[in-house]
């Protein structure tokens, strides 16, 4: 419910010519929604909006509003906006079964999986990633961010239901959760998979982070399913959050913990596994599977996709072929050189994805390992030391570098890197230039040595106060070898 000019009425009595909640893309008889955000407030450009011959403004605080134009106070503007973006786009969501990743690490590797094995299957899909935004296996445009914003979001899955897409596979991120991005979509299936540091600047706490990522939950179809890391301890305590059906995943055997011991039929269970540099195998039941995606935390995508994978109904076999077929675009993406050594472009970003990442290649490498990477600005300043830390104690050299830098100074966010490897500080040089760093660690490369690029995986630029300059650690490291 909503107030317009002193009357109660439903905000579906809003007739949407347009919608936007950017002032400077209101044409006459649109409706403008403002926003308010962490750096700027949509409030503030009511008047823009106006100007440029916005028919009704949706906002939270009340305003002047001249003849001809409907101003509507709502609680919530991002859940009005969510509202009114799923209304204009006829509920595409509806029309679709909607698979949603949470968790910090490890939501891109899944939503690949599954995209994959449902390619496979002859399903027509949809993918919203981090990397990318996929229809029927095509690349439709790039992502600005993990989870794109209700009006955007709802134009996406409009565009998937034109092209006959079934299944929409999408990364669900905390941030997306708290800015009600998701809100009044409902998923056939909700997958958990780990919650470590990150975010802290924006979610405050640990606890806080939980909460947010605990919404999705919430947003499961009565006949819809939560698939849940076990071996989390958060996830433990998501479980317990969930109404319905529960499948767990997991390496450890954990269920006598939790509020139920009864075993999904969904559930698959790790028999044997065997990890090498450029390929893991392993066995899920009687399913033996060959990946390039290696360590024990694919292990956990994999079972995560795996039991998402018979939840829909799709064979043991097929589920197999597609995640032997999934290509994830900057995880753990190999180069060989002719000099007999690797490289390697990886996106962990957090202390707990470098952490094991840098743990499952250490005892592989025949000679040194060699990680590049650095920590982007504008964000949680508390992990810059612990990646520093563990960066230094895995790896025989570690070139510290710019990530994005947005508006800090780069040399000021690489002191804080440094700050805890001062322990193994003489494994440790410093080169701002991105570059160069790439370009030092290859010249230093040896035969057997690996050389990890770690903490931007896809991403093709970086960002220097606003300003996009071009810059892919694949394409870097292929013109220096």
């Amino acid at each position: 419910m909503v107030l317009i000019a002193g009357e109660i009425m439903n905000i579906k009595d809003i007739k949407i010519k347009n919608l936007s909640y950017d002032s400077r893309k209101i044409n006459p008889g649109d409706v403008f929604v403002a926003i308010p955000g962490l750096r700027s407030d949509g409030y503030d450009f009511i008047p823009q909006a106006i100007e440029k011959g916005a028919a009704y403004v949706v906002a939270e605080k009340d305003f002047t509003a001249p003849p001809g134009v409907q101003k509507i106070i709502v609680p919530d503007a991002r859940v009005a906006l969510a509202e009114l973006a799923s209304r204009f786009y006829h509920y595409p969501g509806k029309r679709l079964k909607l698979i949603g990743i949470t968790g910090t690490n490890g939501k891109t590797t899944i939503a690949y999986l599954l995209e994959s094995i449902l390619r496979e299957a002859g399903i027509k899909v949809g993918l919203i990633s981090t990397a990318e935004i996929k229809i029927n296996g095509k690349t439709v445009a790039a992502s600005s961010m993990t989870t794109p914003g209700p009006l955007e979001l709802q134009g996406i899955l409009s565009k998937m239901v034109a092209e006959g897409v079934t299944h929409a596979v999408m990364e669900v991120s905390s941030h997306a959760l708290s800015q009600e991005r998701i809100h009044g979509l409902e998923y056939d299936a909700a997958i958990y998979t780990n919650l470590s540091h990150e975010h802290l600047d924006y979610h405050k706490t640990m606890d806080e982070y939980l909460d947010a990522k605990s919404r999705l939950f919430g947003m499961i179809k009565p006949d819809g399913i939560a698939i849940i890391n076990i071996d989390d301890p958060f996830g433990r305590r998501m479980v317990e959050e969930v109404e319905g059906e529960v499948s767990f995943y997991g390496i450890k055997d954990m269920k006598h913990e939790l509020r139920t011991t009864k075993q999904s039929e969904f559930d698959a269970r790790v028999k044997e596994y065997d990890i090498r540099l450029d390929h893991m195998r392993l066995r899920l039941d009687n399913t033996e599977i060959r990946t390039p995606l290696i360590g024990i935390y694919n292990i956990y995508n994999i079972l995560a996709a795996f039991q998402c994978g018979l939840f829909l109904n799709i064979g043991r076999n097929t589920i197999k072929k597609g995640i032997e077929k999934a290509s994830v675009p900057g995880r753990l993406e190999r180069i060989v050189s002719k000099k007999g050594f690797m490289v390697i472009i990886d996106f962990a970003h957090t202390p707990d994805g470098l952490h094991k990442m840098l743990e499952t290649i250490k005892p592989l490498v025949k000679g040194r390992l060699i990680v590049v990477f650095g920590c982007p600005g504008d964000r949680d300043r508390e992990k810059r030391p612990i990646m520093g830390e563990i960066a230094a104690r895995f790896a025989d050299q570690v070139i510290v570098t710019t990530d994005d830098p947005h508006s800090e100074e780069p040399g000021k966010i690489i002191e804080e890197i440094l700050k805890g490897a001062t322990g193994n500080i003489e494994r440790v040089t410093r080169i701002t230039d991105r570059r160069e760093a790439i370009k030092k660690a290859i010249d230093m490369a040896e035969k057997g040595d690996v050389v990890v690029l770690a903490g931007r995986g896809h991403e093709k630029y970086q960002d220097f106060n606003g300003k996009k300059i071009e810059l892919d650690d694949r394409e870097e490291a292929l013109k220096y070898l």
